[in-house]
């Protein structure tokens, strides 16, 4: 992979700068309330008089800690499950089942539910993106393992008396961390919008938490009343930071 790839570099300064930005966005100046955008105020202010720039930089890295943790969990989740279903025919029959199972359930409303069963907030949030996205990843790695499994190394293994695990974990997963890695890299903008759209309906963060979803749905109210840049820019910032993610993903799966 080469990293002068712009999108993976338009990234790294895009999180750098959510990072270092020293102003979280939750300074109140009823003095500088709805101000369009203007060279002090860049996204302009909200009917609080906070910076919204500040605050969609503080949003966006809420949504990429919450999108990148779920999309690790996931992957661990799903290499497991693809694991346990190539330990015998009886495995195999039980995640293929599950997997065809929950893939059958409605995306959304599974999200919603695991959301508030969980309790909402940040773990909340993973816990529902992490178990509504594995499926899909599953079958795959399910299915590169199978294939990799009677391989001539791996059958070598098992004739000079090597466990099954052993052989996995030696010979089978360093071969297969490249899809799970790329799996994870593809997950990760579906979980950063469905993180969004979690968090526009009110599930799963406190309203003063700047996030994306929220920032949208809070601007929705004040869209009539002429105030268009409260989602304008976010939005933007929301397209951008998941056209950047999905083009990363798709650079390192053709690699």
């Amino acid at each position: 992979m080469r990293y002068t790839h712009p999108p993976l570099l338009l990234f790294s300064l895009l999180l750098v700068l959510a990072i270092t930005w020293q102003n979280n966005g939750e300074t109140l100046d009823l003095f500088s309330k709805n101000l369009q955008p203007n060279w002090q105020y860049w996204f302009g202010t909200d009917w609080l008089g906070r910076d919204v720039f500040s605050r969609t930089l503080k949003a966006l890295l809420f949504s990429l800690a919450m999108g990148g943790l779920s999309s690790l969990c996931c992957a661990f989740l799903s290499m497991s499950l693809a694991l346990i279903g190539n330990i015998n025919s009886s495995f195999s029959y039980a995640v293929n089942t599950l997997v065809d199972a929950w893939s059958a359930l409605p995306h959304l409303l599974v999200m919603i539910v695991l959301s508030v069963l969980a309790g909402g907030g940040f773990e909340g949030l993973v816990i529902a993106i992490t178990f509504s996205h594995w499926p899909k990843l599953t079958r795959l790695l399910k299915i590169e393992i199978e294939q990799l499994r009677n391989k001539p190394y791996i059958l070598h293994a098992l004739a000079f008396g090597h466990s099954k695990t052993k052989s996995y974990i030696t010979h089978l997963t360093p071969h297969v961390l490249p899809q799970v890695l790329t799996g994870t890299l593809i997950l990760y903008p579906q979980a950063l919008v469905h993180g969004a759209g979690l968090t526009f309906l009110g599930l799963g963060i406190e309203p003063s938490t700047p996030s994306m979803g929220g920032m949208l749905s809070e601007a929705s109210q004040y869209l009539l009343s002429g105030q268009w840049w409260l989602a304008l820019f976010p939005g933007i910032v929301l397209v951008i930071s998941s056209l950047l993610l999905m083009s990363i993903g798709q650079k390192l799966r053709r690699e």
